[in-house]
């Protein structure tokens, strides 16, 4: 890479560190793009245009590892750790039509605990458990990682277990307290997050946690993990809780989606949906809004039937279970003053639920009227 190339990037990176920018984007034949505190995206111009070959220099400057032709014929996506003065990323590089893309996360040096990211004791409570799945799921960008690492520092603290991660890329290097942890990385420890999941079967392990589960041979493998009394904690990308189940069952083919329904419905503890919203306040920042699904006896014949759209109302009477329909979260969440008024009409979708939500404000401004809802 040349000196001008490199000393521009460096700078932007300087850049990000220094006003806390978690995510940056730099794809070819485009400026490259940070994300605000408020979530919204934002071209660097001063930067430049980045070119093509700039990108492929960019890529195995970071890690040398690469070349231009593992660079070009990635398929599934290269994902990998960059570290730049103590900080921490998480790169992915990804081809697409306008060429290839860096997408970058800045990982925080300090290790999320259930008090910094939110857990409440609902959740808290679910890794009390010995056996079962719990899935957290959300889009791209909505803390999952941040909430699984917050969940195992709070196993470490208080538990005595051995603990396998199977990770790709590592972000967080944990260090043992009460448990024992063995953290393993996808392409260099082990060669995929299947194999490295029936390896540790064989590892007198207590909790697996698989960082994603990405395609139908790790999916059935954690399945099958959780069958045999192990506590297993993974990730999904899908928007909501009932979505999450479309993914895990219709990933198989139609012979098979009856019997991994049962599969499901059997070994599911609960899963955990999450989204980002910014936070209320000059400060800036992200708040995490959570809708958690506990698997009940009512909810295993529901899925076990197919009827996965019933489970919203399982969800939704099902408050003294510990369920929390998301609309629900964001509501507490805009009650308690971590976000706004305007950030919650955005969010929520459910008109019903927010005219209520508002009756009850208004009665509230009755006895002070300096309540304001979009402060």
């Amino acid at each position: 890479m040349n000196a001008e190339l490199e000393d521009k990037f460096k700078t932007f990176v300087d850049i990000v560190i220094s006003n806390t920018i978690t995510d940056m984007h730099i794809g070819s034949g485009s400026y490259p793009y940070i994300r605000e505190s408020n979530r919204e995206i934002t071209p660097i111009t001063q930067f430049g245009i980045v070119s093509y070959d700039d990108i492929i220099s960019l890529v195995i400057y970071m890690n040398p590892l690469l070349n231009q032709e593992k660079i070009e014929n990635t398929k599934t996506g290269i994902s990998f750790i960059y570290q730049y003065k103590g900080t921490r990323f998480r790169a992915n590089v990804s081809k697409n039509n306008d060429g290839v893309a860096i997408a970058l996360r800045t990982i925080k040096k300090n290790t999320p605990t259930a008090e910094s990211v939110g857990l409440n004791e609902n959740v808290l409570k679910l890794l009390n458990e010995d056996r079962g799945l719990i899935l957290v799921t959300g889009g791209t960008g909505s803390g999952k990682t941040t909430s699984v690492i917050a969940m195992i520092d709070y196993l470490n603290k208080n538990k005595h277990k051995h603990i396998i991660m199977v990770e790709d890329p590592v972000e967080y290097i944990l260090k043992n307290n009460q448990s024992l942890i063995h953290q393993k990385q996808v392409g260099r420890d082990v060669s995929t997050f299947d194999q490295a999941i029936r390896d540790a079967m064989r590892e007198d392990p207590d909790i697996i946690v698989v960082g994603e589960m990405r395609d139908q041979e790790t999916i059935s493998a954690v399945l099958t993990l959780a069958e045999t009394g192990h506590l297993v904690i993974s990730t999904l990308h899908t928007n909501d809780v009932v979505q999450a189940f479309d993914r895990l069952i219709y990933t198989f083919p139609a012979q098979m989606q009856s019997q991994v329904r049962i599969q499901i419905a059997l070994v599911l503890s609960a899963i955990i949906g999450q989204i980002l919203l910014p936070k209320a306040g000059e400060n800036g920042g992200n708040v995490v809004a959570r809708e958690i699904f506990i698997n009940t006896d009512s909810s295993r014949n529901i899925i076990m039937d197919g009827n996965i759209s019933h489970l919203y109302s399982v969800m939704e009477t099902g408050k003294q279970d510990g369920q929390v329909m998301m609309q629900q979260a964001m509501i507490d969440l805009h009650s308690s003053g971590q976000i706004t008024g305007k950030t919650l009409t955005q969010h929520v979708k459910d008109p019903v639920r927010l005219k209520d939500y508002l009756m009850e404000l208004r009665k509230k401004w009755e006895k002070d009227e300096s309540t304001g809802f979009f402060g």
